[in-house]
């Protein structure tokens, strides 16, 4: 038997998505980073109904708040 819960095991894949959520004090709203960098960041939110894409240094903006989503995916 505990082969069996062996192979099982190996047959579910595993993964998670993190999406930091971050205060821009610029625009005074909140967004979410899409790719952290080491001196800016690209970082998306909303301004004036449109969805904004920026390059923003790191000191102009704060990580409020991280939600992670776990994946699981079972192979037949």
């Amino acid at each position: 038997m505990e082969l069996d819960a062996n192979w099982k095991e190996h047959l579910v894949k595993e993964y998670y998505d993190r999406v930091a959520i971050a205060y821009i004090h610029d625009e005074k709203c909140y967004g979410t980073v899409e790719t952290l960098g080491v001196y800016a960041s690209i970082v998306k939110y909303i301004k004036k109904d449109e969805e904004v894409e920026e390059l923003i240094d790191n000191e102009d903006f704060v990580i409020v708040d991280e939600i992670v989503f776990e994946h699981t995916e079972e192979d037949n």
